[in-house]
């Protein structure tokens, strides 16, 4: 599987360029809330995407982006020049999370559930390394999840020759559509665990995230109503402590 994952960095960025992609981005930056100091991880940050956008909205975290394919770091690294306390890490990130000591003041991963052989370890696994206050957010597809609803509403959104652009790349969309319909077969077929498949429905993401430890806040759709947008805290502490920086 990760051979199939480097094919897909070449592709991917089509895809985080997409309209609704950004937008499911800025709500995901939104809901982090990240401030001065606060340490950061990006659980499978691909190519960067939403690392750009924190670098922008606050270059002062101590940022980690953790991702299993050397493709996706390798254009991630490249993307720009990144703030002091950016860091990328190709390696498991359940290794990774049972080896940190130090724990993480913000958990994020995007659109990256599905692809967990097992969703509820990796998800305790976040939740323990979640420090005293802190919280994580994730974005994860729909089961019938619709890529022409997603591709449509770029389009509209665009006018002129960035139409054009837009026009002319859909070739390289249907490459990556096709890589990612291999990859969730691969996934489905490695997933194991018997309580893979509640990661594609709200009520089995919920429940999987209160069997991990946390305390979930209500879902919110994402991604042009494609995916799901999940915030959660570890449960029975610090209930509360940022509801009110919820956006």
């Amino acid at each position: 599987m990760p051979r199939l994952w480097d094919l897909y960095a070449h592709t991917y960025d089509a895809i985080t360029a997409l309209r609704p992609y950004g937008e499911m981005l800025d709500k995901v930056v939104g809901a982090l809330d990240v401030a001065p100091g606060l340490r950061v991880l990006d659980a499978g940050c691909g190519t960067g995407a939403l690392a750009e956008r924190l670098a922008k909205a606050c270059p002062d975290i101590e940022y980690l982006g953790v991702d299993l394919s050397p493709s996706m770091l390798a254009r991630a690294r490249a993307r720009r020049t990144w703030p002091r306390g950016f860091t990328f890490l190709q390696g498991d990130l359940d290794a990774l999370l049972s080896g940190d000591a130090g724990g993480f003041d913000r958990v994020a991963s995007v659109n990256v559930i599905w692809t967990l052989p097992d969703p509820r370890g990796t998800l305790a696994r976040m939740t323990a390394g979640l420090r005293p206050g802190g919280h994580m957010v994730h974005t994860t597809p729909r089961l019938r999840f619709r890529a022409d609803v997603i591709v449509w509403r770029h389009l509209r959104a665009q006018t002129g020759w960035a139409l054009l652009r837009a026009l002319l790349g859909l070739p390289i969309l249907l490459l990556a559509g096709l890589l990612n319909l291999l990859l969730v077969a691969q996934s489905a077929l490695h997933g194991g665990a018997p309580q893979a498949r509640r990661r594609w429905s709200e009520a089995g993401l919920l429940s999987l995230l209160r069997e991990a430890g946390a305390e979930p806040r209500p879902v919110r759709p994402c991604y042009a109503g494609q995916g799901y947008l999940l915030v959660a805290e570890k449960g029975g502490i610090g209930q509360g402590a940022d509801h009110g920086h919820e956006k």
